[in-house]
């Protein structure tokens, strides 16, 4: 059952970061060599956004990609069919299109038994098709509860004073004493009664505490923690001591293997697009290479004696 007088966030804070994620994840990888009817970033959006993409030939576009569905099992435990479903304004392709999904493991004659029109190669995200979304709404979740409680100590951080009023009348007048005070009009007062409810005619403090900076430092470390967690190599926020050597290995070890499971399946694809398609497409990480991918966003030092 849900708990009543719980805070809840705003589905736009939550909507934005999603979206700020997704954009991230969907400009990880390049790629190389593939036929000009097939724009790279409907591949990576859906692949990060879905999951799995057929690449399959049409009879009169040519090379494609499409969303799809993956179905079937073969003796690995692996798709043997996709489909796809595609409604657009202008018909240029039939609303499903179904395929035999191909790979190189099938057995020793897969590329001579190999059907251009009826066949396709399954371009998975992850192992076994699983899309970003669970790691994008972990993180997209936390990052506006964080922003949420910025907006929040920044509202405060508005209000210094509490006054008790016994009437809207005295309410209304101090509203409007406050509104002009923010805007550096000078307010006179010259109703005796306005403040008779309040000690020596002043407002309770609030004594909130502005915590603005420590939120955004939280507010960095999870989304460098999401970045780790993708696969972006990355010691952490900018913190004001540094990070040390051993921390930075940690983390470089980590973000290698989790950056190469989404590699792995591009690669795989292209492996399988190149035999069965005659092309030489590749998909490498964007930028440098992994070893050297995130070596400019830190700085490093031996960790001191003084620290253990």
């Amino acid at each position: 059952m849900a708990r009543k007088n719980i805070p809840s966030i705003p589905d736009d804070k939550k909507h934005y970061f999603r979206e700020q994620l997704y954009r991230e994840l969907s400009n990880m990888f390049e790629w190389e060599g593939l036929p000009q009817t097939i724009p790279i970033d409907y591949l990576e959006h859906n692949l990060i956004r879905h999951g799995t993409v057929m690449y399959y030939e049409h009879e009169d576009i040519g090379e494609d990609v499409l969303r799809a569905e993956a179905t079937g099992f073969n003796r690995h435990h692996m798709p043997t069919q996709a489909r796809t479903f595609n409604p657009t304004t202008n018909q240029e392709v039939q609303t499903q299109i179904f395929r035999n999904v191909k790979r190189l493991t099938d057995g020793d004659h897969a590329i001579e038994n190999f059907d251009r029109l009826k066949d396709c190669v399954l371009i998975n995200n992850m192992q076994h098709g699983q899309n970003a979304g669970h790691i994008v709404d972990h993180f997209a979740i936390r990052l506006a509860y964080v922003q949420q409680a910025i907006d929040t100590n920044m509202m405060w951080a508005n209000v210094p004073y509490i006054f008790q009023t016994t009437s809207d009348d005295t309410r209304l007048s101090i509203e409007r004493m406050f509104s002009k005070i923010f805007t550096g009009e000078p307010f006179i007062i010259t109703d005796k009664a306005l403040f008779e409810d309040n000690k020596d005619r002043a407002g309770v403090p609030t004594d909130i505490k502005f915590i603005g900076k420590e939120l955004y430092d939280l507010k960095n470390e999870i989304m460098m923690d999401f970045r780790k967690t993708v696969g972006f190599e990355t010691a952490g926020v900018d913190k004001a001591e540094r990070v040390n050597t051993l921390e930075v290995e940690s983390n470089t070890q980590h973000t290698h293997s989790v950056l190469n499971i989404m590699l792995q399946q591009r690669e795989i694809a292209c492996e399988n697009i190149n035999a069965f398609f005659g092309r030489d497409v590749s998909v490498n990480i964007v930028g440098e290479g992994v070893e050297e991918y995130g070596t400019n966003n830190y700085r490093t030092e031996e960790p001191s004696t003084d620290e253990f």
